[in-house]
């Protein structure tokens, strides 16, 4: 099967010119979308797969679109400055499912073993066919067995009703193989052999800042991902512990004019999960960085006026004698320091910016990219480390 398909996502947009567009929304306004999809058309597209945004359900962006699968993986907690409630949060989702009404062309695909499933499986026509993907519930339409998870690649055996396929994947973690079985499930749906699914699955080797590891040669993992929710955070956390590292060091932050109420939760699941804790900045807007961090602290029964006798002109800041918990507010030294921390067998995650290349300080937008600071930081590792065997 050779169908050229168009992409419009949080990482990217392809619209099928042959070059990469920036996304600055998962998805775009009204107008937008019906100018890519036209231009993917122009281009000889004849599929688009599109993530679409909470957002842009409750404000009607894909209101004239009409979409012949629906996928549901998860929901967790995201995105309450917009949607004020959960509640409100998972009925924007559900829009998506609601327009899932003709039997004969339309499909609805959920991951079972999330709690919500039977919510947005009610939404829309109810004679509209349902495929379930699961990790471990052998009644799914699509479902893992022998499942193995490394720092370095991921193998299962996927099992589906038009037969049995093996897996091996450069995707890491739980999260992955629930991705890749949805994307069986999506694939069984449009009629695509097996033999295409697999290999489809199989040639993507990293999603930008999803779980993307970099190496320079070191002896420890270093680990960039967007996890910047609670439920994305610690099933981060979880994946790399289940993947076999002896220490998890983990550089996290909270964006600045966004949910409040998430912070000291993203803190608390960061301090313990990790030997090692970095509290910094992530895209601290038009709020004061460390007074992020002060609200960050709370989730670990801290706060900043505890520690103001330390002396803090290198920027960090030690909040145990053991230094398992340390503040940088500087995004940049608190990625190095963590790198400087990482021993064999280690893992160092960057979590909360991912594919993201600025950092957002008051109304100003900076170049900031967490992969090129931690190939940076790697590099000046290996440098000194060579410098000093020289010595």
């Amino acid at each position: 099967m050779n169908l050229k398909t168009g992409l419009l996502g949080t990482i990217a947009h392809d619209i099928g010119s042959g070059s990469i567009i920036s996304a600055s929304n998962t998805t775009p306004d009204a107008l937008s979308l019906q100018f890519y999809l036209a231009s993917m058309l122009a281009n000889n597209a004849k599929a688009c797969v599109m993530e679409v945004s909470s957002h842009a359900l409750a404000q009607g962006r894909c209101i004239a679109l009409d979409f012949d699968l629906a996928v549901f993986t998860n929901l967790t907690r995201d995105h309450m400055d917009f949607h004020k409630t959960e509640e409100r949060y998972k009925e924007s989702k559900a829009i998506l499912f609601a327009m899932m009404v003709d039997p004969l062309r339309h499909r609805k695909i959920v991951n079972a073993d999330d709690p919500h499933a039977p919510y947005f499986l009610e939404q829309g026509n109810p004679s509209v066919p349902v495929l379930k993907f699961s990790l471990n519930n052998r009644d799914a339409d699509v479902y893992a067995s022998n499942v193995v998870l490394s720092l370095f690649k991921t193998q299962f055996i996927a099992h589906t009703n038009a037969g049995s396929m093996r897996i091996t994947s450069n995707l890491l973690g739980k999260h992955n193989v629930y991705n890749i079985l949805a994307a069986i499930a999506v694939g069984i749906a449009a009629n695509i052999p097996l033999s295409v699914i697999a290999a489809g699955v199989e040639a993507v080797d990293v999603v930008p800042g999803r779980c993307e590891v970099l190496k320079q040669g070191q002896n420890f993992v270093v680990l960039v991902d967007y996890a910047h929710t609670p439920d994305a955070l610690a099933r981060l956390l979880d994946t790399v512990r289940d993947c076999g590292a002896e220490r998890v060091i983990t550089v996290i932050g909270c964006g600045g004019d966004r949910d409040k109420g998430k912070r000291p939760i993203m803190a608390k699941i960061a301090a313990e999960k990790s030997e090692i804790c970095i509290l910094t900045s992530d895209n601290p807007r038009t709020e004061d960085p460390w007074s992020i961090i002060n609200e960050m602290l709370t989730g670990i029964g801290m706060t900043l006026e505890d520690h103001l006798e330390q002396d803090t002109r290198n920027g960090i800041l030690m909040l145990d004698p053991a230094q398992r918990l340390i503040i940088c507010e500087d995004r940049r030294k608190a990625i190095k320091l963590a790198i400087s921390k990482g021993k064999e067998g280690d893992a160092v995650i960057v979590a909360g910016k991912g594919h993201e290349n600025y950092q957002i300080l008051g109304n100003r937008k900076e170049h900031f990219d967490d992969r090129e600071e931690c190939q940076r930081a790697l590099q000046d590792l290996i440098t000194n480390a060579y410098h000093a065997s020289q010595e």
